[in-house]
């Protein structure tokens, strides 16, 4: 692949905004913003190509504020495969969900692939836009001066890149430097200051400037995966998704190449160490699947290094300084099992930068009336796809877990049904019908479908205990998926007064 364009000075150069991150978040909003107007410079740790086992399946949703951004071609050229629904397994009895139809009757699509070669499309996109300057270093801290964020601080990478963009460094010559550009330290460390009207923060899930922004809102540990790719095998259904409903956690199953299958083991518990984990996922997860793809499994476990990600849970949590905004994995997290981490980020990005450059007249970053209004403008447009991603990923993770069993039974039964009780889930899972309440409608339906089929045909002390039971459970789920997503509240409340949930 073609290798990224990246800056070794940034001095005498006028930025409006510093992105922080060159991932999914920070160079789709780079190269958004860069594209109209705006001087951008992006910092990121390490430009090489990234080796990870998340951020491999875009829903629907995403693809379309990817084409949006006018990053649609990223996609291209990275063997990436289509994905047009999911498929969900239990005890060997599969169920197959597609994605809703656009107007010509075309099922519509999204896509998995390696995560690192699409990382790379992005940057790349993002380095060719004219506007937008590439900068490999570490950021170490923000700038802040009577509470006003006005950049930030960064240590340098040592690599050195003799391609840089000629038309980039001629279009600065005669501009004079508003940034503060100390370079100091020694010939190690070389720590440079730089400043903008805007810094906007999407480092990632291990985010270095989290804590200094929001402090009380960090993420919670759920789980674990545990990556796997296996070779020369076909998933039951082609160009889909596949969740195996096993113990004690599902199995997350996708083709991100021409002959890879990407295997997800969701660990709930505390991820032992890898002699163990081996141990348990032969022992224990192996047996659970299909026999088509237990023996590419068990030759993947004892023939290739295990990767694990934690997976971690993160509501919203507005920033309350001005000069500074964080988008992405730094700011917002769910579980993955729904893969919607890149919809809602890449949703975000279009939200965001159409707010900032469509605004009239500009808005004034440092200014905390301003950027308040900002904020509120931006959760607002956000609420309805990221809440609806936000609830139905941490509900779904919750409901296929064996802990969960009469809910797991009944929520697959539910999606059997066809019709619009399997359509509409799936639309929302797509990102494409981004609706808290349809959500909350059919989370509900399932709880009341297994009620009515534990209690038929003769009720019974112990199944009426065991359908208020399930609806407890239905409802300590989503309760405070709903609550810390600030949504539905009247839902909240009638479970609360039902004493279905605390």
């Amino acid at each position: 692949m073609e290798d990224i364009q990246f800056e070794n000075e940034v001095d005498n150069k006028v930025f409006d905004i510093i992105v922080v991150g060159a991932g999914v978040a920070g160079s789709a909003f780079a190269y958004s913003l860069g594209k109209a107007g705006k001087r951008v410079l992006c910092i990121e740790r390490d430009l090489s190509e990234p080796d990870r086992i998340v951020g491999e399946l875009m829903q629907p949703g995403g693809v379309k504020a990817l084409r949006e951004l006018g990053m649609e071609d990223c996609l291209d050229g990275i063997d990436s495969s289509l994905v047009f629904g999911y498929g969900i397994f239990k005890q060997g009895k599969g169920t197959k969900l597609s994605y809703p139809k656009d107007s010509n009757g075309a099922i519509i699509n999204g896509f998995s692939f390696h995560h690192g070669r699409f990382i790379q499309k992005l940057r790349l996109k993002a380095s060719s836009c004219e506007n937008v300057f590439m900068v490999e270093g570490t950021v170490s801290s923000l700038i802040e001066e009577d509470g006003i964020i006005k950049g930030v601080t960064y240590i340098e990478s040592k690599k050195k890149d003799t391609s840089n963009n000629e038309n980039k460094e001629n279009s600065d010559e005669n501009n004079s430097s508003n940034n503060n550009n100390n370079t100091t330290g020694t010939n190690k460390d070389i720590i440079n200051e730089v400043r903008a009207p805007l810094t906007v923060v999407c480092d990632g899930c291990f985010s270095n400037l989290r804590k200094a922004l929001v402090p009380e809102n960090q993420p919670l540990l759920t789980s674990t995966f545990v990556g796997l790719i296996i070779k020369g095998v076909q998933l039951p259904f082609q160009c889909h998704g596949h969740v195996f409903l096993v113990d004690p956690a599902p199995i997350l199953m996708y083709r991100i190449g021409s002959d890879e299958i990407r295997v997800l083991v969701d660990i709930p518990f505390k991820c032992p160490p890898n002699s163990e984990l081996k141990e348990y996922l032969e022992t224990v997860t192996a047996p659970q699947l299909p026999e088509s793809l237990r023996e590419s499994f068990l030759y993947a476990l004892r023939n290739s290094p295990l990767k694990k990600m934690p997976n971690s849970r993160l509501p919203p949590n507005p920033t309350p300084k001005p000069g500074v905004l964080m988008i992405g994995d730094s700011w917002n997290m769910r579980h993955p099992l729904t893969g919607s981490g890149m919809t809602v980020c890449l949703s975000d990005c279009v939200i965001l930068s159409k707010l900032i450059t469509q605004s009239q007249p500009s808005i004034n970053f440092t200014d905390r009336v301003s950027m308040e209004k900002l904020l509120q403008k931006f959760t607002t447009q956000r609420k309805p796809l990221a809440s609806t991603l936000n609830v139905l990923a941490g509900a779904l993770y919750k409901v296929f877990s064996a802990s969960n069993e009469h809910l797991r039974k009944a929520c697959l039964g539910y999606l059997s049904l066809g019709g619009e009780f399997s359509a509409g889930p799936v639309a929302l899972l797509s990102g494409l019908k981004p609706k808290p309440h349809i959500l909350a409608m059919h989370f509900f339906a399932v709880a009341f479908y297994g009620v009515i089929k534990n209690i038929f045909p003769f009720p019974t002390p112990a199944r009426i205990r065991r359908c208020f039971q399930i609806l407890c459970a239905a409802s300590d789920i989503v309760v405070p998926l709903l609550r810390s997503e600030g949504v539905l509240k009247y839902i909240q409340n009638i479970c609360i007064i039902l004493r279905l949930t605390k």
